[in-house]
């Protein structure tokens, strides 16, 4: 008698979730009749009015009768929902002209078994994508190790990682800062690995991650603040270009302004770019700055230097939400930082153009513009939200 129970409170939702693709179908043939015949709207853009209309009473009584989903972000779910819908509507097409055209099966024992199945299809979807609830996990910690973790993303850094990691240490040495450095090897084939497998010997708190496939800097830092244990986490790259040493700056405007975050910045007018590139790069680092301001954050002048300092709890929140492996990380970052409502203060920095850069402007110019996009269809669907 229990195992009858259970099995019809497993079966009820699916039952709701019929029930209102019934009042669904009824509003679909309903408001398409009354579009043609009343409003004289063309037959097409009636039909797409009253689908749209039937989508909208599903969502909202499956959201809040079917699955009883309470998250307040509505236009995200919505966007779900259609997009589940519209798969949904481009697999009756097609399997009904399978089955009709190609196998010749009597259109109305097709159009059952696809109904059926299509009914299924968005059941599932709908269940385990769209009201899917997902306990996000708690990011506030008052004990840390460290006062400072030091995140260093490297990919084939043999020729520089060995004078970074000298740098650092004396630098933290010096200042009698209670620090680890966490060097994340992004999949290198040069002896990156074994140089900082050696430096683990010479200097305290120094870890290793090390991934055996190239994934990309963005992954090689969410994986390095996921490790961390400091208050704060500092991501620096490997060659130095900003030195150790414009922490301070970061830490006392990071201080002084009560921000969450402190990154530097080349495009101030107190930075101090003592090696510059050349002009075509500068050129195409200003254009695609002023792209991004545009289109996603304003009040940012560089959103690409590798030096940013955050709460640990902040880096934390915004990377769980982080999307993006490779290049484009760092505008991400502080997208979703602004999205989540954290404050950011911009510090002019020195830095130094390396020539052994791997930047390639006009690809990773297009992949910007590409990832761009990306980032800005996900804050519009509300998938950089906390709710």
């Amino acid at each position: 008698m229990e195992k009858i129970k259970q099995l019809i409170q497993e079966f009820k939702p699916f039952l709701k979730y019929c029930i209102v693709g019934v009042s669904g179908t009824f509003i679909d043939l309903a408001s398409l009749y009354v579009f043609v015949e009343y409003f004289l709207i063309p037959v097409i853009p009636a039909a797409v009015l009253s689908f749209l209309l039937a989508v909208t009473n599903n969502f909202v009584f499956n959201k809040i009768w079917t699955f009883k989903n309470k998250s307040k972000n509505y236009r995200k779910l919505y966007i779900k929902f259609l997009i589940v819908s519209l798969v949904g509507l481009g697999m009756t097409i097609t399997s009904m002209h399978i089955m009709v055209n190609i196998f010749t099966i009597w259109y109305m024992f097709a159009k059952a078994f696809t109904s059926l199945f299509v009914l299924t299809w968005n059941f599932l979807a709908n269940k385990m994508w769209t009201f899917r609830i997902i306990e996000k996990p708690l990011f506030s910690s008052n004990k840390f190790s460290f006062e400072l973790s030091i995140i260093i993303p490297a990919f084939n850094e043999e020729n520089r990682i060995k004078n970074t990691l000298i740098i650092i240490r004396d630098f933290i040495e010096e200042k009698k800062i209670n620090a680890e450095i966490i060097v994340v090897n992004d999949g290198s084939s040069d002896q990156t690995k074994g140089i900082v497998e050696k430096f683990k010997q010479k200097i305290p708190n120094l870890e290793l991650i090390n991934f055996h496939e190239n994934q990309g800097k963005g992954l090689a830092v969410k994986k390095g603040i996921e490790a961390s244990d400091g208050q704060l986490i500092l991501f620096t790259d490997a060659d130095n270009s900003t030195p150790i040493e414009e922490y301070e700056k970061l830490l006392i405007r990071m201080k002084t302004s009560k921000s969450n975050i402190a990154i530097g910045s080349r495009y101030l007018k107190d930075s101090d770019v003592r090696i510059k590139q050349s002009r075509y790069r500068i050129l195409l680092g200003r254009v695609g700055n002023f792209i991004i301001r545009l289109f996603l954050i304003d009040g940012i002048a560089d959103t690409q230097c590798g030096f940013k300092l955050f709460e640990n709890r902040v880096a934390r929140e915004i990377f769980y939400f982080q999307k993006i492996k490779r290049f484009a990380f760092d505008m991400e970052a502080l997208v979703i930082a602004d999205n989540l409502g954290y404050k950011i203060v911009e510090v002019p920095v020195s830095w130094f153009n390396s020539s052994e850069s791997r930047v390639r402007p006009v690809r990773d110019a297009l992949r910007t513009l590409r990832d761009l996009v990306y980032i800005k269809l996900n804050l519009w669907s509300g998938r950089y939200s906390s709710e």
